[in-house]
């Protein structure tokens, strides 16, 4: 007994150091990348007026999109409280931010921060059966203010009633794939509930994979239906990033309207899917990209408000969310005293 919870302890130790190990040199790659940036912009001659632009930028606009990125992170904070409840608010509060951390440095669209979580809620106790159906949980709930913000944004701007473009490959084509999505993810819980009935008395990765599908979506589900206040998190954790990327566009001077802004930051945000730290490149460009696609001009505006925007969205989660984690080394393997009774 004694020489298991020795081993158990060392294990602990020993992926808590990879763990410190990994934020910090993904923190490393970022200042690199940001430092990389900055050398092009000011020894690449074509880029020197994204430079003069970025040094006349206004600073109230500036401090207004670093407060935008921080109540996006106040409502995945919020978020975060309502799907695991039973953590408490101050354990759920510095998870959820060190989550947010990881997220901001590795680009997985938000999976890698639910992986830090997962391996800080097993250390404490829970079942990897729960575990796995509240991380389905979170991450739908996420995605779905995502999708549904396409629809309700891409379809009433296609039709004109929203100020922006009415191509339909930028309005109506991502809205369609959108809705498809919500479709698709309902039938697709369904078939996993189907088949984990089925094969309800078998165990492994399969059987836990199935039931946390089709238990996260039918609790999403069910929350949604419920209205709970909390589930604002989501709308704010999504509503305030487009925020900060629209404070850093005003930065300039007349910015876009906001729904341009926020068509373009959602289709140009899934370059976020590719797994490479921070999205680097691949999101700044599929900003730019959208943003010009959309006719905001010139384009030497537009990069330097998407370096300034990246700048703050990385950054800020990265720093709070890494002071977060600092203190979580002190919770691991502690059991959790359940104060709310499981939903």
């Amino acid at each position: 007994m004694s020489r298991r919870r020795n081993s158990e302890d060392d294990d602990g130790a020993a992926e808590i150091t990879a763990q410190s190990r990994k934020l910090r040199n993904s923190l490393i790659s970022l200042a690199v990348f940001f430092g990389l940036v900055a050398a092009l912009l000011f020894s690449v001659p074509s880029l020197h007026a994204v430079t003069d632009r970025i040094s006349d930028a206004n600073p109230t606009w500036i401090a207004a999109a670093a407060g935008f990125e921080l109540l996006s992170c106040a409502g995945y904070v919020v978020l975060f409280g309502l799907v695991f409840a039973r953590l408490g608010r101050s354990l759920s509060s510095r998870l959820s931010l060190a989550e947010l951390a990881v997220n901001s440095v590795v680009s997985a669209s938000g999976l890698g921060g639910i992986a830090l979580g997962a391996w800080v809620l097993r250390t404490k106790g829970i079942s990897v059966e729960r575990i796995a159906k509240r991380s389905v949980l979170i991450f739908m709930l996420t995605s779905v203010v995502n999708v549904g913000a396409v629809v309700a944004i891409g379809v009433p701007m296609w039709l004109g009633i929203l100020p922006g473009s009415q191509n339909p490959l930028l309005t109506l084509l991502p809205a369609a794939v959108a809705a498809a999505t919500i479709v698709g993810t309902l039938a697709l819980a369904s078939w996993a509930r189907g088949e984990a009935c089925r094969r309800r008395f078998e165990h492994g990765r399969t059987a836990v994979a199935l039931t946390a599908l089709s238990g996260g979506v039918e609790d999403a589900v069910r929350m949604i239906r419920e209205h709970d206040w909390r589930l604002s998190g989501a709308v704010g954790y999504w509503l305030f990033d487009p925020l900060t990327l629209y404070a850093c566009l005003a930065a300039f001077g007349p910015a876009p309207s906001f729904w341009v802004v926020a068509m373009a930051y959602l289709v140009g945000m899934l370059a976020n899917s590719i797994p490479i730290p921070g999205g680097f490149i691949a999101v700044e460009g599929g900003l730019v990209g959208m943003l010009l696609l959309f006719g905001t001009r010139p384009a030497s505006m537009v990069l330097a408000a998407v370096v300034i925007y990246r700048a703050i969205s990385l950054w800020i989660p990265a720093v709070i969310g890494s002071v977060a984690f600092l203190t979580l080394r002190r919770e691991i393997g502690k059991p959790i005293a359940v104060t709310v009774p499981p939903t």
